[in-house]
């Protein structure tokens, strides 16, 4: 068996579902529960959790095919929710473009 088949323990279910502000991460549990457990195990150790996070999205080897969008989707939206780390573009003098 490997360790993307393995299913969420109750603890990890009941945080994802608890969440506010996130919607239940499907995609991620359904194809990748190892890793949505392992996001769940680094809940409290933010500088853990966002070098996991890193090294989920950065491909530092060279050699990875990526997530299917839904799935990059969940990592991403658990990442801004759990860390903090939203990244939305605001535009105001010094960032919008001026005719």
């Amino acid at each position: 068996m490997s360790d993307d088949t393995l299913l969420l323990n109750a603890a990890a279910e009941s945080y994802f579902h608890s969440l506010e502000g996130l919607t239940y991460p499907l995609a991620l549990v359904e194809h990748y529960p190892r890793i949505a457990q392992t996001i769940f195990n680094l809940k409290d150790d933010p500088i853990q959790l966002r070098a996991w996070f890193a090294s989920l999205i950065e491909d530092a080897r060279g050699d990875r095919h990526g997530f299917p969008f839904d799935v990059l989707m969940d990592i991403q939206a658990l990442r801004e929710l759990m860390l903090g780390d939203v990244n939305q573009f605001v535009a105001d003098d010094t960032t919008k473009w001026v005719s």
